[in-house]
């Protein structure tokens, strides 16, 4: 298993000319959902980062067969050492289980070096498939997590771009 996913942020330009540059790491390109500005380039090939600003992740654990051609879920979070073993048992259970309907596949992630800093990203079908699932009370965040005053968390959604390369082709 690759030990790393590797993120950066950027504008179209900048992110195609790092794409191009590089032909031998499938770079993929995404959007934030609704946001066709704010742009992400994601590297899973577990070599060296080529990005001057690299955002690493360490992979904990994954689940599943990666489409990266779908919507992905990011789910951070800051948890304490007890927090942790909930959130991996959840997790672990979550694998064990089976993945829901729509989704391909899951990483245990933690932020490059802090085991306190973890992120779940998801692959998926669609949107609506995450919607669904996560409508049915099946976050990834327990509830008395987010009750806490000193928690921290953020979720953020892509889809692939829409670059000028593939705008101009309609």
């Amino acid at each position: 298993m690759d030990k790393q996913i590797v993120i950066t942020f950027g504008n179209d330009q900048i992110l195609s000319e790092i794409k191009a540059k590089h032909p031998d790491r499938n770079l993929l390109l995404y959007q934030a959902l609704n946001q066709n500005d704010k742009l992400m380039l994601l590297d899973y090939s577990g070599k060296e980062p080529v990005f001057q600003s690299p955002v690493l992740y360490d992979i904990l654990s994954h689940t599943g067969a990666d489409k990266w051609n779908g919507f992905i879920s990011f789910s951070a979070m800051d948890l304490n050492f007890d927090q942790q073993k909930v959130f991996d048992a959840r997790i672990n259970k979550l694998r064990s289980n089976g993945l829901p309907d729509g989704m391909h596949s899951i990483y245990s992630l933690n932020y490059h070096k802090d085991i306190n800093q973890r992120v779940i990203l998801a692959t998926w079908n669609s949107y609506s498939d995450f919607e669904l699932w996560k409508n049915g009370s099946h976050e990834f965040i327990p509830k008395e997590y987010r009750d806490s005053p000193s928690f921290y968390s953020h979720e953020a959604y892509y889809t692939p771009a829409k670059t000028t390369e593939t705008k101009s082709s309609y």
